[in-house]
């Protein structure tokens, strides 16, 4: 089969569902660094765990993402500090910047165990543990109001995972409400009917004592005169 006759790829899941929310939304915005594929596929993942079908529900749902996705920011943020005072700890003011960038990012992967970083840490009178105690003790102040803004996206969460659940359960309740109605209207005719028929009988019962008043053999008979 030649090139030109090659039927074309069907577009993966995740392509449709981005392009989707890319009309509704606008284009995503990320801060560099960070990976648009795996913001996407994240998102994706939640608009499907949460089952979002219309618009509203797609919004919602790209909000409690969000509020995750910022809650991972400040976690990166919060390990970023800490290691770049880490690194404060082991170089000096005439440290070479290339030399800075690598130790940096010894400690950022989390490369402890290399010969070197070992000598550096040690010749600078630290072990990994007093290391780490002492790089977040000297961004301790940081990192609290690091977590202060973690804590209100967890407050955030909470309230839009609440106005989901109302936005999805509103058509059960809707339903629940509906029934409720015409069980309601079901009672009233049954009360209705119970009136009707107990007026239909008391008017019976004042018919035949009105007919017992008159002796029950029709006209009463005449006084003879003398």
């Amino acid at each position: 089969m030649s090139e030109n006759n090659t039927p074309e790829q069907p577009a993966q899941p995740s392509q449709v569902g981005t392009s989707q929310i890319s009309k509704i939304f606008g284009p995503i915005r990320l801060l560099p660094g960070e990976s648009e594929d795996v913001y996407n596929s994240g998102l994706l993942g939640t608009i499907e765990e949460l089952g979002a079908k219309t618009h509203l529900q797609t919004y919602i749902a790209e909000k409690i993402f969000q509020c995750l996705w910022w809650m991972r920011r400040y976690e990166i943020q919060k390990q970023a500090a800490t290691v770049n005072a880490m690194v404060d700890l082991l170089t000096r003011h005439d440290t070479e910047k290339k030399q800075r960038t690598l130790i940096t990012f010894n400690l950022q992967e989390g490369c402890w165990d290399g010969l070197e970083m070992k000598e550096l840490i040690e010749s600078n009178g630290y072990t990994l543990e007093s290391l780490s105690a002492k790089g977040m003790s000297r961004v301790r102040e940081d990192i609290q109001k690091t977590d202060h803004l973690i804590a209100l996206r967890v407050k955030t969460l909470g309230q839009l995972q609440q106005s989901y659940e109302a936005l999805v359960n509103r058509s059960i309740v809707q339903e629940r409400l509906k029934l409720q109605n015409e069980l309601f209207k079901r009672d009233l005719q049954v009360i209705d009917v119970s009136v009707v028929q107990t007026i239909e009988s008391a008017d019976s019962s004042d018919k035949a004592i009105k007919g017992l008043g008159s002796n029950g053999r029709g006209k009463p008979k005449a006084k003879s005169g003398k």
